[in-house]
């Protein structure tokens, strides 16, 4: 497959978003382990900041229809998207189930896992495009 400066680009730029992505993740993480095991007052920042990244998945999955991206990382990118959908249910399901708000970490780590999935997924396209080049 030959693969267009255009695709090249993009290709980069998703790279760099789902770098991005797997950071804010980092932090995300941090932030809830500060408020848990620190100070409880850090709540509200770990609230607030996942609306600094949670479209990025979104705008990744637009990158992959126009960078010739394989389907397996549009696949990966709506399942990003989607595991952010669940953690906002998760916390707001936290009165009536309990016990279903305990999925909340557990997502919070599926999406570290895919995270790093597609981060090494996209560099190795970049890669493979550098060399071809």
């Amino acid at each position: 497959m030959v693969t267009t400066n255009k695709g090249n680009a993009i290709r980069r730029i998703f790279a760099l978003l789902s770098l991005l992505f797997l950071i804010a993740i980092i932090c995300q993480i941090f932030i809830a382990g500060v408020e848990l095991f620190a100070d409880s007052s850090q709540w509200a920042v770990h609230k607030s900041f996942v609306v600094y990244f949670e479209f990025i998945p979104i705008v990744m999955l637009v990158l992959a229809f126009f960078g010739e991206i394989p389907k397996k990382l549009r696949w990966h990118s709506l399942a990003l998207y989607i595991m952010i959908a669940l953690q906002y249910m998760t916390v707001g399901l936290s009165g009536k189930f309990p016990y279903k708000t305990a999925l909340h970490p557990v997502i919070a780590m599926l999406l570290f896992w895919l995270s790093i999935v597609v981060l090494r997924t996209s560099l190795a396209l970049v890669k493979t495009n550098k060399s071809r080049s």
